[in-house]
This record gives C-alpha cells, sequence and structure tokens, in this order.
C-alpha cells in the first residue's frame, strides 16, 4: 500500500518588532523575516502484519483486513502480535516533532479490557498476500514474504528471537476496552521512536502491537491498512514545528543598516 499523507493544520506565528537600541533593531529586522510554522500530519501504514504463535512458523496474516493481539483461545490460547509501519520521510527537513500519535480503529470484541503496548521493532520485516478471512483469529499457511512467529521475512529470514525482536519496554501504552471505536497511543516515547526514525531512516522497522500475554481469552482485533474502508486504517499523526533558514540578503541588509549607523557616529573603522 502507497503511502497516504494529509496535512491536517498549519499556522504561522509572527515576531513582534521593537526597537531597543540599534543592534537589537538588527536582530529585530533578521526574525521579522522567519516565520516558526507549526502544523500537524497524518501518515496511513505502509505495511502491516500479524504474527501467530507457532512453533513451526508456518502461520501468517500479511494481507488481511485485521490486527490481532493479545491471546485466544484458540490453539491453546496461544499468543498474538501485530506490526505496524509508518513512513515518516516525508516530514520536512528542520522539522522540530512536538507530538505523536498512533491511532487504531478497534472492533468490538467481547473478552476483558487489556493493556496494549507498542514497542519499537529492532529487525525489518515484510509483509506478504496471507489473507485468513473471517475474523483472522487463526491465520493461514504462510506465503513468500510473509512474517511469522519465526520469521522477518519467510522463508530465509529468521528473527533473532521468536515472536519478534523488539524493545521490551513499550514506548506506549494505553487500555483497550470491547466498546469499539478508536483507540489512541501517544506520548514522548513515541515521539523519541519518530526522531530516531528521521535521523537514520534505515533504522524504522516500525512496531510491534502486544499485551503482557499472561491471560487467556484476551486478543483484540483492529482495522489493518489493508482494510477496505480507508476511513478506518491505522494513522500516525505527527505535530512538528520548523524555523526556516534566514535569507542570505536579509542578513546583508542588517550588516548594511548596522554600518551606516557606525559612520554617522564618525566612527568608521
Amino acid at each position: 500500500m502507497d503511502m497516504g499523507v494529509r496535512l491536517v493544520r498549519g499556522r504561522r506565528s509572527g515576531f513582534v518588532r521593537r526597537r531597543v537600541g540599534f543592534a537589537v533593531l538588527g536582530v529585530t529586522m533578521l526574525l521579522a523575516g522567519v516565520g516558526v510554522r507549526a502544523a500537524t500530519v497524518q501518515l496511513e501504514a505502509v505495511r502491516d502484519a500479524v504474527l501467530y504463535e507457532n512453533a513451526a512458523g508456518l502461520v501468517a496474516n500479511g494481507a488481511g483486513e485485521f490486527l490481532v493481539a493479545g491471546r485466544t483461545n484458540q490453539g491453546g490460547g496461544s499468543r498474538r502480535r501485530s506490526l505496524l509501519i509508518f513512513d515518516v520521510s516525508s516530514l520536512p527537513a528542520g522539522a522540530v516533532v512536538t507530538g505523536v500519535e498512533v491511532q487504531l480503529h478497534a472492533q468490538t470484541v467481547t473478552t476483558a479490557d487489556l493493556e496494549l503496548g507498542l514497542h519499537r521493532m529492532l529487525t525489518a520485516w515484510t509483509s506478504g498476500g496471507s489473507n485468513p478471512g473471517g475474523n483472522e483469529a487463526t491465520g493461514v499457511a504462510a506465503l513468500t514474504g510473509d512474517a511469522t512467529w519465526l520469521h522477518a521475512s519467510a522463508p530465509g529470514s529468521l528473527w533473532a528471537v521468536p515472536g519478534g525482536d523488539h524493545v521490551v519496554a513499550a514506548s506506549a501504552v494505553t487500555m483497550v476496552t470491547g466498546m469499539g471505536g478508536f483507540v489512541t497511543w501517544s506520548g514522548a516515547g513515541l515521539v523519541a521512536d519518530v526522531e530516531m526514525w528521521r535521523s537514520d531512516p534505515g533504522g524504522n522497522a516500525g512496531w510491534m502491537l502486544r499485551s503482557d500475554e499472561l491471560s487467556g481469552q484476551t486478543a483484540k482485533r483492529f482495522v489493518s491498512a489493508d482494510s477496505a474502508d480507508a476511513g478506518l486504517r491505522p494513522v500516525l499523526v505527527v505535530e512538528f514545528t520548523v524555523v526556516p533558514e534566514p535569507a542570505i540578503g536579509l542578513l546583508g541588509v542588517v550588516g548594511g543598516v548596522v554600518l551606516l549607523g557606525r559612520r554617522r557616529r564618525g566612527k568608521v573603522e
């Protein structure tokens, strides 16, 4: 799926000009030509996948309608984890990220309330064409390019640790109930992840959605990036500010004004 980018809003804040001495005037003139811009963008997930606990790594879901995380009663209460990745390269150079939210649309699932965390992934992965259909609780046979419990990309690329290589501590955690509707993760951990990926795009392997996986019949289901309903797909919301670099011409004007002022005092150096 191609990346979707939507500019939500933008605003420009002005600078107040005050004449406080000659040198300060030059600085004020410089700042008057610079606008601090604040904006928010929404980025759709470029791909996602579900990992189904399976000792042989034979089960996958790379193109289904849903993401699943938690434990189910199928397969002896085996674990489910989901992966998703967003391309943040469209953020402008010089942007300072001030806020990040991940928004997923939960389907109504009558299981216990569950805390789910987003964990930064450490290994690149791919998603194939496997599609279980139905409620996608059990997955289907893995295809080439699928991520599985054992594979970052089947059949040849393995995780270092079965279940997917990820940071143990969650970047953000939120409580998911059985009510359905949009669920949001936010906080400084997600901001740090996005800033890291901007400075090192090759290190962007996305996030894993998982629970503590201690109790059975807790799995939650969310709409995936492959859903036919574009309005319910996973979204990354990024708030940022940008301070444009000052124009060289403006610097020249400021320097000229300062020099002229010094000549009028008869102290040309």
